[in-house]
């Protein structure tokens, strides 16, 4: 829960010999112990600070210095919120200016929080409530709220001070077209996959895209590959992974996938290629955040004379042994979609990859083709990653590592929770991985995934099916693909898997509810 506090709250919590310090330290207490976030407005700053300073004089405080060091705490655990212009204006003909500021601005970035006032004017606002009905009403709350299968406000809330920064600071910069920031965020990614080169671009699909045009023209020197010739690949997957490879011409074979891993068994590929010809290259798809079996993957492709494009845009962070995932194969492609483990505010992607020339025509492509556009080789895109995209990764780069560590502490919990319903199968972390768990999927045996699904979200629990067909299945790969075999692990995937919440922010008592739910549900119906 977000929380403002408003002046006098801070004040009397700031203060102890003011007549309200009791009642402010046990708000302050019950913040803290059920994990709630307070803020303050920026523009409120300077006006407590004096404020302080007149009450240290009235109360004859002499340890002023101490003062200013619990002024500096407060500062230190709250999370801080800018006050915008257009805001003034539509406040500058209300009752109270700052009244309204505070509330639209709050609103604004935390549109389900409550403001705690001892004003009575700013309590007829809606959601604005006293000290005494706050401690009242919350030293002992019910868990009554929605469970989101990912929250992205309140990952910006979590680290609004540097996303604000970083955008008021870009656009005050006006480099808005690969700008610096594009650059910096490029080799900083470079270096913690542990490759020589990475290429900012549009969005995770394009990087797709973007690797396997460069390779067609890097090896055959024409700018598609040909229909006959074939791209092994996932039938269980978003349906960008297979449709880069018809975009760049070839023709995607789907082999079937490791039931335990959900991502595509190399014994497969070997079947196949044992049995095929024109086969040149394949797509492994980190599933979940779960890393495919790289090694056999390039042992075959050495073999074979393949090349190997990881889908990384599930696994940013992953790691097979050692290696970053996106480190192991001719490339790597990640997304930096919204929801994905590093997203942005917007579409975003990236190519990583070891080869010198592969990144210089991936460089080309993006910039519709060419070194110079006014004269372009090849049949390029508009696929530049914007600059406020990179701008907003940068700042939330810093937290992937924890965020992702945070999932796995979540995975931990549901594990340990659902480990003994037999009708469910908990997802696998195989030797060898590093599972980033992009998604927490479990399978519903019986038939019972859907009726499972349904109970939880009349509980208030979001969940998802990721995916409920396969890839041969759409029209869009209608006699456009190949199929080996009859897949039918994929097919029993599609029936069975369920993705619980994962938001890395969740907190025990919510991680509790869900598992709770689902032990209900299997009493119920066994």
């Amino acid at each position: 829960m977000d929380i403002l506090l408003d002046l006098n709250i801070v004040i009397d919590l700031l203060v102890p010999l003011r007549k309200g310090y009791s009642v402010a330290k046990e708000i302050d207490r019950i913040i803290k112990e059920r994990g709630y976030r307070k803020w303050i407005s920026a523009s409120s700053i300077d006006n407590l600070y004096y404020i302080l300073l007149l009450e240290a004089k009235k109360f004859n405080i002499r340890h002023g210095e101490k003062l200013k060091l619990e002024f500096k705490k407060f500062l230190g655990e709250a999370k801080i919120f800018s006050v915008t212009a257009a805001s003034v204006w539509e406040a500058i003909d209300s009752e109270d200016l700052e009244d309204h500021l505070l509330y639209t601005n709050f609103k604004r970035i935390a549109p389900d929080g409550i403001i705690i006032s001892n004003d009575k004017k700013f309590q007829k606002f809606p959601d604005v409530i006293s000290a005494e009905e706050f401690t009242e009403k919350y030293r002992n709350p019910l868990c009554t709220k929605n469970i989101q299968l990912l929250d992205l406000q309140e990952e910006y809330r979590y680290m609004i001070e540097e996303i604000d920064h970083v955008v008021l600071k870009n656009i005050a910069k006006a480099q808005y077209i690969l700008g610096p920031e594009v650059k910096e965020l490029e080799d900083k990614i470079a270096q913690y996959i542990g490759v020589k080169h990475c290429i900012g671009c549009s969005s995770g699909t394009e990087a797709l895209v973007l690797s396997l045009r460069a390779l067609a023209i890097k090896i055959k020197g024409q700018e598609y590959f040909d229909k006959n010739e074939k791209i092994i690949t996932t039938p269980f997957t978003f349906t960008a992974t297979g449709d880069a490879i018809l975009r760049a011409g070839a023709t995607p074979v789907f082999v079937d996938i490791d039931l335990d891993t959900y991502n595509i068994d190399p014994k497969k590929i070997r079947e196949y290629l044992n049995r095929s010809k024109n086969v040149v290259g394949i797509i492994p798809v980190h599933l979940y955040g779960h890393p495919a079996n790289m090694d056999e993957i390039m042992k075959i492709a050495r073999e074979y004379n393949l090349f190997v494009v990881e889908d990384v845009a599930q696994a940013f962070g992953g790691m097979w042994k050692d290696k970053k995932l996106g480190s192991i194969g001719t490339t790597g492609c990640f997304s930096f979609f919204p929801s994905k483990n590093l997203g942005g505010f917007g579409d975003g992607g990236m190519v990583s990859t070891n080869d010198g020339k592969i990144a210089e025509i991936i460089r080309m492509l993006i910039k519709h083709g060419g070194k110079d556009k006014y004269n372009v080789e090849h049949i390029g895109y508009n696929a530049r990653l914007d600059t406020l995209q990179a701008s907003i990764l940068l700042a939330k780069f810093k937290y992937v590592d924890e965020f992702n560590e945070r999932r796995r502490r979540i995975a931990e919990f549901y594990n340990k929770e659902l480990k003994n319903i037999k009708e469910i199968v908990l997802p696998k972390e195989e030797a060898n991985s590093y599972h980033v768990y992009h998604q927490y999927t479990i399978r519903v045996k019986h038939g019972k995934r859907d009726k499972l699904k349904q109970f939880l979200q009349e509980k208030g629990i979001s969940s998802m099916v990721y995916y409920p067909f396969l890839l041969k299945d759409m029209k869009v790969f209608s006699d456009r693909c190949e199929v080996y075999g009859n897949l039918k692990r994929a097919e029993k995937a599609t029936k069975e898997v369920l993705s619980l919440p994962i938001e890395p922010l969740l907190k025990e008592e919510d991680i509790l509810k869900v598992t709770n739910t689902i032990k209900e549900f299997f009493k119920k119906n066994k």
